[in-house]
């Protein structure tokens, strides 16, 4: 097991028996841990895959964000990579995030939070990023998936 994974779970197993010391709630998500591969270029992914959903005849859509298509992407000389959301094409909730290019491991958590929470495709819509950054992927890739509806 890779140190950084033996460090997740000692961290996970400390937080637990705390949680159990002192009678709080602890919810185990792990089918919400961020998985990241630090190569070059980075690849990230939380939640869901395409093939999960496809054997489990999940009816989903998939917005995708290039990153040719942003400023940041540009700022930074490097226009390889991609944002990937998949999302019920009925309720809209968020079910994966993929990501592909510089700094995937680090705007992967933006939507681990939505997944946690149970939020749709239609708060990256609605919401306000920073520009230029590579989170505003979030808000292309969700236009993208929703214009396919």
């Amino acid at each position: 097991m890779p140190q950084a994974d033996k460090r997740m779970v000692i961290s996970l197993i400390l937080k637990l028996a705390a949680s159990h010391m002192f009678g709080l709630p602890f919810e185990h998500t792990p089918e919400l841990f961020p998985h990241g591969i630090y190569t070059i270029p980075e690849i990230s992914m939380v939640g869901l895959t395409e093939e999960t959903l496809t054997s489990k005849k999940v009816p989903y859509e998939v917005g995708v964000a290039k990153y040719a298509e942003l400023a940041k992407s540009m700022m930074l000389g490097d226009e390889t990579g991609m944002l990937k959301l998949l999302f019920d094409q009925q309720t809209r909730k968020l079910l994966g995030v993929h990501a592909l290019g510089q700094h995937a491991t680090e705007i992967i958590h933006i939507g681990q939070a939505v997944l946690f929470y149970g939020g749709t495709v239609e708060y990256f819509r609605d919401m306000v990023f920073n520009y230029p950054t590579l989170a505003e992927a979030y808000k292309v890739a969700a236009l993208d998936g929703l214009n396919k509806l």
